[in-house]
């Protein structure tokens, strides 16, 4: 195994995958905009380096699955309250934040977990919405968050969720089992934070949305394929590189804060296994 320039064991190599292997979603659009190469080396080569603070981001998406789960069981009429006991504290709190909000008796026709997907562009492009419930003349798309922190609405706006949810839901509509005749007006998309439960992000749908979105996208494809040719270079804010755990990689220095030793190489799983220890990851 070959060293990088910080003597830190690169990873093994695996088969670059090209682009239209990778299934583009608002969190692999989101690294895109952050770094090119970055987004090189998660989606197309499937490295990841952790570090010491892994074990608390880790933690933080285990309880989020948990929540996730739990909301999908009751959406389906499964029982729930045997299986709370074994759950993080933090997990239990939180589904009683949720049982005490309009979602837990939702109006209309709910789907869970639903996923989407549509080619744009050559591109195949694919979301799972939490929560979809249809009533006639309404689709809401719920999604749920369990972070700690709300960011401002300001930066909700531009977030690549909020513009591709609603998106590839008017791409695949006519699929759905509705009543009367589609338009984009129909849409809505509510973010919910279990943290703030009084602070929804709400964006209501529309047509001049719809175009404004697609064009966005469609730009983004356009410099993604700009970027492959250009092997995907750095980005050009450098300040970003300060905490990166490919820095060593890109310039041969370590991320700051974070010892050689707390540094590993392994492979970027594609499709994250249930873990024994999670009580709520059977289906």
């Amino acid at each position: 195994m070959r060293s990088t320039l910080s003597g830190i064991p690169a990873a093994p190599s695996l088969e670059r995958l090209s682009l239209e292997q990778v299934n583009l979603s608002a969190s692999s659009l989101a690294l895109l905009d952050h770094c090119p190469r970055l987004f090189r080396y998660v989606y197309l080569e499937r490295l990841i380096w952790p570090a010491a603070s892994v074990f608390e981001h880790e933690l933080e998406q285990r309880r989020g699955r948990q929540f996730h789960r739990l909301v999908e069981w009751h959406s389906r009429g499964r029982q729930v309250e045997p299986r709370l006991s074994a759950l993080d504290e933090v997990v239990q709190q939180g589904w009683q934040v949720f049982l005490a909000s309009p979602h837990a008796h939702p109006q209309g026709r709910v789907l869970a977990e639903l996923p989407l997907w549509q080619r744009i562009e050559g591109f195949k492009l694919i979301a799972r919405l939490d929560r979809l419930v249809i009533i006639p003349g309404s689709l809401h798309i719920l999604d749920w968050k369990t972070e700690r922190q709300r960011p401002r609405d300001e930066q909700l706006a531009q977030d690549w969720q909020v513009r591709l949810y609603p998106l590839l839901l008017c791409e695949v509509a006519q699929q759905l089992p509705l009543e009367g005749p589609f338009e984009p007006e129909q849409v809505q998309l509510t973010f919910w934070y279990v943290q703030h439960p009084q602070q929804p992000f709400h964006r209501y749908y529309s047509a001049a949305a719809y175009e404004q979105d697609l064009a966005h996208l469609r730009a983004t494809l356009n410099h993604l394929r700009q970027l492959e040719a250009q092997d995907f270079p750095m980005t050009p804010h450098t300040e970003r590189c300060n905490s990166c755990l490919f820095r060593s990689r890109c310039h041969g220095l370590l991320p700051e804060g974070i010892p050689s030793q707390d540094l590993t190489d392994w492979v970027w799983p594609m499709q994250e296994p249930a873990t024994p220890a999670d009580p709520i990851a059977d289906t």
